[in-house]
């Protein structure tokens, strides 16, 4: 009977009936430190999954004021723009898993992570965890739990080590 049922079920569901096929993950980066660490998770899920991987960053309309200033002021040592943050970030990625792209988004960031997963298609947004303090928790959701609650597919939160 079990031969009978594994034989019926669909190469790429669990016993439930529920389709774990994974083909594209969007990965939400905030190019800190901890974004590396993210995308390397991703991309050995991706590999597992053959899937593709697309690397977004959103910049708020206030964080993208800054960088205009910032280039602006000419005496100041020079910086990485996010553009190309993201950009070294996804060169690194495709050393490994080739089959990687990168969007620099504007706007609220849940919200845009929510609108590029369901432009794309996305089956799985991965996200790492900002790891906001008690009393921040408290008084306003974290980033992350903005893009659950806003989420087309599912979500999942990697935990990074500090």
């Amino acid at each position: 009977m079990n031969d009978r049922l594994q034989e019926t079920q669909a190469p790429n569901t669990n016993a439930s009936g529920a389709d774990l096929s994974i083909k594209k993950i969007l990965v939400a980066v905030d190019l800190s430190p901890r974004s590396e660490q993210t995308a390397d998770y991703a991309a050995e899920l991706a590999k597992h999954f053959g899937a593709h991987l697309t690397l977004v960053h959103v910049l708020s309309p206030k964080e993208a004021t800054e960088v205009t200033s910032a280039k602006d002021n000419t005496f100041d040592e020079p910086t990485i723009s996010p553009q190309e943050q993201l950009e070294n970030l996804a060169r690194k990625i495709c050393r490994t898993h080739p089959s990687c792209s990168a969007h620099l988004c504007l706007g609220e960031p849940a919200n845009k992570i929510a609108q590029m997963a369901e432009l794309l298609r996305a089956d799985l947004i991965l996200t790492g965890d900002n790891h906001p303090r008690f009393l921040g928790r408290l008084l306003a959701p974290d980033e992350s739990s903005r893009i659950i609650d806003q989420a087309p597919c599912p979500v999942f939160v990697c935990h990074d080590e500090a």
